[in-house]
């Protein structure tokens, strides 16, 4: 199972450096930034986290649907150029008519692959094609700048987006009170699904590594945890070790709880 670490508490950029810093160093797998009225923007820290920590991932989870799908490929392209290929970009419904989002969602991805394409939908036509463009009649488009890999890693977020991430086979990433078995039935862990991921809390690290345990029956590969920063190396130390492996040996299992490095 993987790990993101989503810090609490107020997002400057000097805080989301030492949370991503105590991902790496805790061999975690990244960081998770969400929208608030503190982090507006969270693809732009995203980007500005790219010079100053390597080698880990950063998802930023964003509205779609709201503004043109474009405009939000192009600034994901941006920050993943930056991110050299490391950016996961997490999108959520920003209103709810879900067929927008949906059409939000397919321009994104065509928009972040290394070929021209063309969409008509019932919200947006890409290219427009619209009537003042009539010495312009192009039949198809291709985004600059392009992706840094094959693809963008995409997933969405929210109970509601969860059936067009299984249509569209994106990774999805639940709420921690959410079912995790909604719209599963049909499916298994070897399914074309993509990665499955819950939020969690940190507040009991083994109550935290049951539940992780338990995720691994619906396919659950991530786990989003939301924590401080000087969390990250009991994430590290005690609770993906335990997770990775079924069972320990008792020997062990007292080892890591007598030493507790991070503690120290």
């Amino acid at each position: 199972m993987r790990f993101l670490l989503e810090p609490v508490g107020p997002p400057s950029l000097a805080a989301l450096t030492d949370a991503a810093t105590a991902a790496r160093e805790s061999g975690l797998d990244g960081i998770y930034l969400t929208e608030s009225v503190a982090l507006p923007a969270p693809l732009i820290a995203a980007a500005a986290l790219a010079g100053r920590v390597e080698d880990v991932l950063v998802a930023a989870e964003i509205g779609l649907g709201d503004r043109h799908p474009l405009e939000v490929a192009e600034e994901a392209a941006v920050t993943d150029l930056a991110l050299n290929g490391r950016l996961i970009l997490v999108a959520r419904p920003a209103t709810d008519d879900l067929s927008r989002f949906g059409e939000a969602l397919d321009i994104v991805r065509l928009a972040c692959t290394p070929k021209p394409f063309r969409f008509e939908g019932t919200h947006w036509q890409v290219p427009a094609n619209l009537p003042e463009n009539v010495w312009l009649p192009e039949e198809q488009v291709r985004q600059m700048p392009g992706p840094p890999l094959a693809r963008l890693e995409l997933w969405t977020a929210g109970a509601a987006a969860r059936p067009l991430a299984i249509e569209r086979g994106l990774g999805h990433v639940i709420g921690s009170g959410d079912d995790p078995t909604a719209g599963l039935a049909h499916l298994n862990a070897a399914s074309e699904l993509g990665p499955r991921a819950r939020r969690e809390q940190l507040a009991d690290p083994l109550a935290l590594v049951e539940r992780l345990r338990a995720g691994r029956e619906w396919g659950q590969d991530w786990a989003v945890v939301s924590a401080p920063a000087s969390a990250a190396p009991e994430l590290g130390s005690v609770v993906r070790p335990r997770v990775q492996m079924h069972r320990l040996s008792p020997g062990l299992e007292a080892f890591w709880d007598a030493e507790r490095p991070w503690a120290q």
